[in-house]
């Protein structure tokens, strides 16, 4: 089993360095993110940023100084920090499997983490979702540990200054030892518990601190109110929609982090029914590990209830550890059933290779993929092609931000009405996880498909190519 799970291991990383360096992607908020980075100076980038987007201030200074003295182009240079924070993250979740003697009930978990597209594609992001992920997953593998009780603080103070979801788990820390000490019982050991704890209280207000005096900044008020307006169907209602929402979210939680066949992600998430319906065992296994995970997530919630953080697909990557630890405790429960336990090898395989099998169906999940597009391109050996302008404007971004490093010098002319130029038309549409779903055309396109004048011969991840009848 050791082996299995190294060799699990080494290929998760291989793929990931894959579609990190082999074939990259890059959707808009990324290149917002990316530019202000390449053309603002260190102290800028501490300031509300121009190109729009924002990022937690370590965060920053930490990819500016990367690309400043990696030797790499710079679309490189710039998704190193996220290739070594998930290679991290995942020799850490092996060092989890690890304590358990590499047991075969983990391999669905580390399949999970591993394959899973949606993990694998919002892992190799500018953004620092790839760190969301990795603390969490330090987390659980520190925080029992004597050094984490001595050094936690410093721990988040770390954290918190370059993941927002750094604050979160460090007040979910909080409240989840809390409630573990029972330091509630009485004033005494509230005072107590609060002495003892006292740095890990104190280890976020670096970034508090930080936080006031950017929002005091020209230009932090209009981009709070900016983004508030942007991610206003990601807050929780609390009113009769609150169901629908729910209902909406649950739906997108088993969809994006379990699978999104939606028969099979239903069923691995009925296969987490058994944590709660056993959650007074003692034995239960991971149940420190989730409880502090749901601590997390506790705190995420009310954030969002008040708007002050949104909650949506983008924001799920951290989850994803909560998700397979709950997972993985449930179906120890059918372990111990007698009956079937005979046949749980067979079992947890059988599901496992069929989770494995449902990810390569729609790997990768991305958008935007200009390199692949070129290839589609040279293959039709093609060089002036019409494009919508929401087409034109992705493919320049992305040659501007990757400094024309896969241009092939393709002429691209936004779509007339004599179509006579080229023989072919790209339209922009944004890919959903879902196997060969897309955003719908936009109307110039849909329209000349209304009128049979053009018919899709292949696509790439973000892109359909047409040709004019």
């Amino acid at each position: 089993m050791k082996n299995i799970y190294l060799l699990l291991l080494l290929v998760g990383i291989v793929l990931r360095f894959f579609f990190h360096f082999i074939i990259p992607t890059f959707n808009v908020d990324e290149i917002s993110l990316g530019n202000n980075i390449k053309y603002s100076n260190y102290i800028e980038l501490l300031y509300p940023l121009k190109f729009g987007q924002s990022s937690p201030p370590l965060y920053l200074l930490i990819q500016k100084f990367i690309i400043s003295i990696a030797p790499f182009s710079f679309w490189i240079n710039i998704k190193i920090l996220s290739f070594i924070s998930l290679t991290l993250g995942l020799i850490f979740f092996y060092f989890i499997i690890r304590k358990y003697q590499f047991k075969i009930i983990f391999i669905l978990l580390f399949i999970i983490i591993l394959f899973n597209p949606f993990i694998v594609a919002n892992s190799l992001t500018v953004k620092q979702y790839t760190i969301d992920l990795t603390g969490i997953i330090l987390l659980i593998y520190l925080f029992k540990s004597n050094w984490f009780l001595r050094y936690g603080w410093i721990y988040f103070i770390v954290w918190c200054l370059i993941s927002n979801i750094g604050l979160f788990a460090c007040a979910g820390y909080l409240i989840y030892t809390f409630f573990i000490h029972k330091s509630y019982v009485n004033f005494k050991s509230t005072i107590i518990y609060i002495k003892n704890n006292i740095l890990i209280f104190l280890s976020p207000f670096p970034y508090l601190i930080y936080f006031h005096w950017y929002m005091n900044q020209d230009g932090a008020t209009e981009m709070k109110s900016f983004m508030v307006n942007y991610w206003a169907n990601s807050f929780i209602l609390l009113d009769g929609g609150i169901f629908k929402y729910l209902i909406y979210t649950i739906h997108g939680l088993w969809v994006y982090l379990l699978n999104a066949f939606e028969i099979w992600g239903l069923f691995l998430m009925l296969l987490m029914v058994p944590f709660f319906v056993y959650l007074k065992k003692k034995e239960l296994l991971f149940k420190q590990e989730i409880f502090l995970l749901f601590s997390i997530l506790l705190v995420h919630l009310i954030l969002n209830i008040f708007h002050l953080y949104p909650f949506s697909d983008r924001l799920y990557l951290y989850l994803a550890p909560l998700f397979v630890l709950i997972l993985g405790s449930s179906i120890s429960v059918f372990f111990e059933i007698k009956k079937i336990k005979k046949y749980f090898s067979v079992f947890i395989v059988t599901i496992s290779m069929v989770t494995l099998f449902l990810y390569s169906l729609y790997t990768p999940y991305s958008d935007n993929d200009v390199v692949s597009l070129y290839e589609k391109l040279n293959e039709l050996e093609t060089e002036t092609v019409y494009v919508t302008e929401k087409s034109m404007d992705c493919i320049k971004n992305f040659n501007e931000f990757t400094d024309n490093e896969f241009n092939r010098g393709n002429t691209f002319k936004i779509i007339d009405e004599n179509l006579e130029e080229s023989e072919y038309i790209i339209s922009r549409v944004s890919k959903k996880i879902k196997l060969n779903v897309s955003s719908p055309e936009e109307e110039i396109v849909q329209n000349l498909i209304n009128q049979k004048k053009i018919v899709k011969i292949n696509s790439v991840n973000g892109y359909n190519i047409f040709q004019i009848r």
